[in-house]
């Protein structure tokens, strides 16, 4: 050790080469572990992907095969077919066809009393009588009413004959029974595009019978094995290197199963290990050049950055550091040098706007002389509309002077009865233009009218309901109502204030966006979106306001905010006096 004391660069070497080696060993182990481990889960996760499209598939096919069989058990014309009398055929196959509509693309329908086909969805002849003994017309009869599964054989090997789907319709000497029958390639089709070229499906019984056995389980020797296992009281996974999903199809006795090969064979796992111990001897070479190097490449960049620093601390701030290098010594200087930049530009551009902010003051204060001006030509019109007997153009002018004269008034909050005055007399104008085509109504408690509340929220409010709401009709009504209600666990009260119109409704599309609070799609609707953002910046974003379709027509808009007597604090300011607390 004494040795290695000796020399910085042998001391670099030793660490350095410990380090790699400990990095290349352990953390390759640990690597090809979580590599395994991560691929292993990501074709776990394809695998249960790729069969629940294939169950999804199958029960597709099954859910459209029992509404078929319910169609045909509803349908008063195919049941009387199943009795003997004379029948109105065209009338049977006209209700046979409806009936079948969702499987006809797929499948073929058959209508059997007893052995003998009566009708059937097949082009063509009428497929030929069943034995009485034939297994699925027999299950169809004992399932007494459910859906029965099975193959048929008869035409076909095992595992290659059409899937029947049968239930029993009429229970008499000679049963009525529907029957489905699914061409063995048409579910092939079906499944072969959902599943990859190295797996497997197979779609059984409860007992392991197959029903339609897909790409590499095609042969049937995996539901074999998997047979013979569970027979001999053996997990059914015995054996096997490949991955096996067993799954049963919604409330039926049919099984799916998915078949997949292993994700690593022992050869790729021994070729892993092999490339970590190449790499071990690599990084020994590896650590003995960058060591001899590495002493005098980290020095000069510190130096460097420690000078620009220094001057920047004096004051200088066009400092800049210039590395010609491609590592983290070249990214601290453009760092730096960025830094200094966006200071210099940040101060600039605060002195600006403070300049803009000066300038925007005296303009407000000479735009309130236009608001007062116009107040007080509202009131001469008044007066002259009197005195010339046009109470409409009086009513107006004293209204919208109302409006206008809570809209200059420096406080920002009212009492609730100072707002519904305020709507009152908007209402009179906008019935004075709509010819009193609505009305509007106000109940609200007396108790309740103290309530402060953020002026100029309703208004918006009662205009959409009459301008949008309530568009070409004559018989419009507006409902205002309000109530105190008792906050939950230690929060506040809480003020609802609800406007309710008779009109047309609100679209699908602003319902979304005001519940949801979307701001693009509140843009076009200046009113709702400013009365949102006012309540939230005073109280919070657990406020607003909110909309409501009634079944009976109309919308209602409904205003949340905390009850209370006293105005409440902006919440920026409040969270500006949390920062300095």
């Amino acid at each position: 050790m004494g040795f290695v004391r000796q020399s910085f660069k042998r001391q670099i070497f030793v660490v350095f080469l410990a380090v790699t080696l400990f990095l290349v060993i352990f953390g390759g182990v640990l690597t090809i572990q979580g590599f395994q481990a991560r691929i292993k889960s990501d074709y776990e996760k394809r695998d249960a992907e790729q069969e629940a499209v294939a169950i999804g598939k199958i029960n597709d096919i099954l859910t459209k095969s029992e509404e078929t069989l319910d169609a045909i058990a509803d349908s008063e014309v195919l049941i009387n077919s199943f009795y003997k009398g004379r029948k109105n055929s065209i009338a049977i196959y006209a209700d046979l066809y409806e009936a079948t509509r969702q499987v006809r693309s797929f499948a073929q329908v058959d209508l059997y009393m007893g052995s003998r086909c009566m009708y059937s969805t097949a082009s063509g002849s009428k497929p030929a009588a069943l034995p009485d003994y034939y297994g699925v017309i027999r299950q169809a009869v004992q399932g007494g009413g459910h859906t029965v599964f099975s193959q048929d054989i008869i035409n076909a090997s095992e595992g290659e004959g059409d899937f029947l789907i049968a239930r029993l319709m009429v229970d008499k000497e000679e049963p009525g029974v529907a029957l489905i029958r699914i061409d063995q390639q048409v579910l092939r089709d079906q499944l072969s595009g959902s599943i990859n070229a190295r797996d497997g499906f197979m779609l059984t019984g409860s007992f392991l019978e197959p029903y339609c056995l897909v790409g590499t389980a095609e042969d049937g020797k995996d539901l074999s094995a998997i047979r013979s296992n569970l027979q001999s009281g053996k997990l059914y996974t015995e054996g096997f290197q490949k991955n096996i999903y067993i799954k049963q199809l919604g409330n039926t006795e049919l099984l799916g199963i998915y078949v997949t090969p292993p994700v690593f064979d022992e050869s790729a796992v021994r070729a892993s290990y092999q490339i970590i111990i190449f790499l071990a001897i690599i990084s020994v070479l590896i650590c003995l050049i960058v060591a001899n190097r590495m002493s005098n490449y980290v020095a000069k960049p510190i130096g460097t950055l420690a000078a620009g620093m220094r001057r920047f601390r004096k004051g200088d701030f066009d400092a800049k550091i210039e590395l010609s290098r491609e590592d983290e010594f070249e990214q601290l200087a453009v760092g730096f040098n960025k830094m200094t930049t966006q200071l210099k530009d940040t101060m600039e551009e605060r002195v600006a706007a403070e300049r803009k902010v000066n300038e925007t003051r005296i303009e407000m204060m000479q735009a309130q002389l236009n608001p007062h001006f116009l107040y007080n030509t509202l009131d001469t019109i008044k007066w002259v509309a009197k005195a010339n007997h046009v109470p409409e153009v009086a009513t107006m002018s004293a209204s919208l002077a109302g409006i206008l004269r809570t809209s200059i008034s420096q406080t920002q909050f009212v009492k609730l009865s100072e707002e519904i005055k305020l709507i009152q007399n908007y209402c009179d104008i906008q019935r004075i233009r709509f010819d009193d085509k609505f009305d509007i109504t106000i109940d609200i408690p007396e108790d309740v009218m103290q309530a402060i509340i953020p002026k100029l929220i309703l208004q918006p409010i009662i205009e959409n309901a009459i301008i949008h709401g309530m568009d070409d009709m004559d018989n419009g009504h507006i409902y205002v109502a309000s109530i105190k209600e008792k906050g939950k666990d230690g929060y506040p009260d809480l003020l609802k204030i609800s406007v309710q119109d008779n009109g047309k409704g609100i679209s699908d599309e602003m319902l979304t966006a005001l519940n949801n609070d979307d701001p693009e799609t509140l843009k076009g609707h200046l009113g709702l979106n400013n009365v949102n953002t006012i309540i939230r910046l005073y109280y919070g974003k657990e406020y607003g306001v909110m909309a409501v379709r009634p079944s009976e027509g109309g919308t209602i808009m409904i205003v949340t905010i905390p009850y209370s007597e006293k105005e409440p604090v902006k919440e920026e300011e409040r969270n500006d006096k949390s920062t300095d607390s």
